[in-house]
């Protein structure tokens, strides 16, 4: 009858039949538990909150005694939430976990575990949508990372593990085999910068990887070339072995480069004033000299691989040079050009007879005075500001691999570009492309000195590279780097000899003018039309 009573003073509300029946609040004797709620036949069943001593409670469906049915359950040790089913107590059935470090998982659970289907959400903000198995990842799944990649495939335990297709976001594809996370046996991957491969893979890296660049038809990668001569390259990638490997896509780039010598240092060890200049415009420029295998630097030389243009007649050049040239000579501005035949000269033009002591040679157009004005100094076409300047050749087109190759058919090294740098160490600055000065002389009757021009028409040699050895470097420009790693460069040492002249053919000359002559002969003529006109 006593424990009636205890029972009795533990629990306050509705009763029927003597059983806790309705609403009301139970206090355990443990006093670790206090139970609010619906009452059916002396136990729990309906709606209830059974509170804990530690801040913890579960509120929602009870069935017999027992936490059954849809309900909410809060940890205060750890601060995690669900909401969902639960089956004797425990979670089971379709829920909603939302854990204290900001991760969600919304699906299946199996006796307080995740397993079945679902969907979880770390903290990085990775998004997994799959099955699983004892709280892990396992099965078929999806994962979308926080960057933007996504992984669709098989997973163990959770890790990925099967076949899975892996897409980045920059644009690399992988299809293919799995293993801890990592590709592992067969499989291909399409590279965000063209490259692809297709084979074997460990732990995470292609089975067979090439590490250099190798150039292949040449001995001991040297080559002689011709002025003007097209030549040909071919290149392939091979590991550390020596054996090929048969990359796809793998972009490679080939430049060319001359000997850099390093400005020269006068007797105290100071650099000369020249040196010097140069010097400081290559410490100013952004691109510095490149070491290269042959015990030298070098700095970048025009190289391409369009068709040279046809060679110009050496008549084409002479056209080209402005005629105040072609009609100086050293001896202070007399015609050096070939004088006009008697009959391409007009024949009705009468000459006017040469004033005795004058120059009859001398230029009718003044341009003996205009020099003089300019100081002998004739305009050069060509120079900065002045005239059309050529335009640089096109560079070479960057070249993929194909099977673990890449061929540059028609490569061509064209004329150096004005001020050349090393040229310019090597010869100096010139005042003019073509254009030589000649101190200037006196007349022979003491009057004023004149500054000469000495001509110098274009050659072929000036359109055409510089004999000299060359180097050809080529990279691996691949973007991004395959695998983060970028392939040993390949060098090439170019010896470009001299183009031998084509024999010319001398050019007939015909009679030289006679001033004298001709001015007889203009007389004669008049004095017959004066006779013809008397006897009409």
């Amino acid at each position: 009858m006593a424990a009636e009573v205890e029972r009795r003073d533990q629990y306050l509300g509705e009763t029927k039949k003597q059983l806790r029946d309705g609403f009301g609040v139970y206090n355990y004797s443990n006093k670790f538990f206090r139970y609010e709620g619906e009452w059916k036949s002396g136990r729990k069943h309906g709606h209830g909150k059974l509170l804990m001593a530690d801040g913890s409670y579960y509120e929602g469906q009870f069935e017999n005694g027992e936490i059954q049915g849809h309900g909410f359950r809060y940890w205060s040790s750890s601060g995690n939430t669900y909401t969902g089913q639960f089956h004797q107590g425990e979670l089971h059935g379709q829920g909603v976990m939302n854990y204290r470090d900001g991760s969600i998982y919304e699906g299946e659970w199996w006796r307080n575990k995740r397993q079945g289907f679902g969907k979880y959400t770390d903290t990085t903000g990775c998004v997994y949508e799959g099955y699983f198995h004892e709280h892990k990842k396992h099965g078929e799944g999806t994962a979308t990372y926080r960057n933007g990649d996504e992984y669709v495939g098989d997973w163990v335990m959770d890790k990925r593990q099967g076949h899975g297709q892996m897409k980045c976001i920059n644009g690399t594809l992988y299809d293919g085999s799995w293993l801890n996370d990592t590709y592992n046996g067969q499989g291909n991957m399409f590279h965000c910068s063209g490259f692809f491969y297709d084979g074997l893979w460990t732990n995470g890296e292609p089975s067979i990887q090439a590490t250099k660049l190798v150039v292949i038809g040449l001995q001991d990668n040297y080559v002689e070339i011709t002025q003007g001569e097209t030549f040909r390259l071919e290149v392939e990638t091979k590991n550390e072995d020596g054996d090929g490997v048969e990359d796809q896509g793998r972009e490679l780039q080939i430049t060319a480069g001359f000997k850099w010598q390093a400005p020269k240092e006068t007797k105290d060890g100071a650099a000369s004033k020249e040196s010097s200049t140069l010097f400081d415009a290559i410490e100013d420029m952004e691109e510095k000299p490149i070491p290269t295998p042959f015990g030298y630097e070098i700095v970048r030389y025009p190289l391409t691989d369009q068709q040279p243009m046809e060679e110009p007649k050496e008549s084409d050049l002479l056209l080209a040079v402005p005629k105040s040239y072609t009609n100086l000579s050293e001896e202070g501005g007399q015609e050096s050009s070939e004088q006009e035949t008697e009959e391409s000269k007009p024949a009705d033009i009468e000459i006017p007879v040469p004033v005795e002591g004058a120059d009859v040679a001398a230029d009718p157009t003044g341009a003996d005075s205009a020099d003089e004005a300019t100081g002998g100094a004739p305009e050069v076409e060509g120079e900065e500001g002045q005239g059309e300047s050529t335009p640089p050749p096109p560079p070479v087109t960057n070249l993929r691999t194909d099977v673990g190759r890449a061929v540059w058919e028609t490569l061509y090294l064209p004329a150096p570009p004005p001020m050349y740098r090393p040229f310019s160490t090597i010869d100096g600055v010139p005042e003019a492309p073509g254009v030589k000065r000649s101190k200037s002389k006196a007349g022979k009757d003491g009057g004023r000195s004149s500054s000469s021009v000495k001509s110098s028409t274009p050659s072929l040699s000036d359109s055409l590279v510089r004999p000299g050895e060359y180097v050809l470097m080529i990279h691996d420009v691949t973007n991004p780097p395959f695998m983060d790693r970028t392939l040993e460069p390949a060098f090439v040492l170019v010896k470009v000899k001299k183009k031998k002249k084509a024999p010319t053919k001398t050019k007939e000359k015909g009679p030289k003018w006679d001033t004298r002559q001709h001015i007889a002969q203009s007389m004669a003529r008049s004095y017959s039309d004066m006779a013809e006109q008397d006897a009409s």
